[in-house]
């Protein structure tokens, strides 16, 4: 069993098997209260996934990582290769189709549990050691890798793929973040598992995997405030 194997089945037990009830929803029976928490709080990730990156890169001297991340960067900054803009402005025309503008959108207060993971991935972005910082960050990315549950017998979506979104009447142009991401992490998670598997000495294998676990902890515990916020604040007609 290699590395690779080892994270790919920390992922699915941490995530996979059990993936938190809001995304259980995006991936089954999404509604517009759903898309509208999702943008509301996932425009706030974007604006700051991007800084974490050029943090962990910071403190990388692998070039091979570098490159990788770069490419990240381009996709979330500047333009998606899929798309013709990047990934925040795909998730703004996804709020306008839920019926969100820009104004409300960014002017929105992220709920305490986003803050709270927030500041989790900025420290971990910002420490000096760019091995545990990539595994914080960018491990992220293999939770919407497609390609990972159906190699363990699992049917468990990602909730990136835009068919269910289909039937919530949000126009087909506006499901386009959705499209082009269930893309864009499939690509990332295989690249995240590759470098994890070829930068990670033997003796640091179980930091990397703890580091892991914590941060799906992170993101499941941001995903519960998601759920509230679309169950109690944004509940709209369907």
């Amino acid at each position: 069993m290699t590395f690779a194997d080892d994270v790919e089945a920390t992922v699915v037990d941490g995530w996979f098997r059990d993936p938190p009830p809001f995304l259980r929803a995006m991936a089954a029976a999404p509604t517009v209260s759903i898309a509208r928490a999702f943008v509301l709080e996932w425009t706030k990730f974007s604006r700051w996934f991007p800084r974490w990156v050029g943090a962990v890169m910071s403190n990388c001297p692998e070039f091979d990582v570098l490159a990788f991340e770069v490419e990240n960067l381009m996709s979330e900054v500047v333009r998606d290769p899929a798309a013709r803009t990047n990934h925040y402005e795909l998730l703004i025309r996804l709020g306008a189709g839920a019926g969100l503008d820009r104004a409300a959108i960014e002017t929105h207060t992220p709920q305490s549990t986003t803050r709270e993971a927030f500041a989790y991935w900025d420290a971990m972005a910002r420490q000096p050691d760019w091995l545990l910082g990539f595994a914080a960050i960018n491990g992220l990315e293999l939770l919407g890798d497609r390609s990972i549950p159906p190699r363990y017998g699992l049917r468990q979506g990602t909730g990136l793929d835009p068919s269910p979104w289909e039937k919530t009447g949000i126009a087909p142009e506006a499901l386009e973040f959705f499209r082009v991401s269930d893309a864009a992490d499939a690509a990332h998670g295989n690249a995240t598992v590759a470098i994890l598997d070829r930068h990670t000495p033997a003796d640091r294998r179980g930091a990397v995997l703890h580091v892991l676990t914590e941060t799906m902890g992170k993101l499941r515990v941001m995903m519960g405030g998601l759920e509230e916020l679309a169950m109690h604040t944004l509940e709209v007609d369907e």
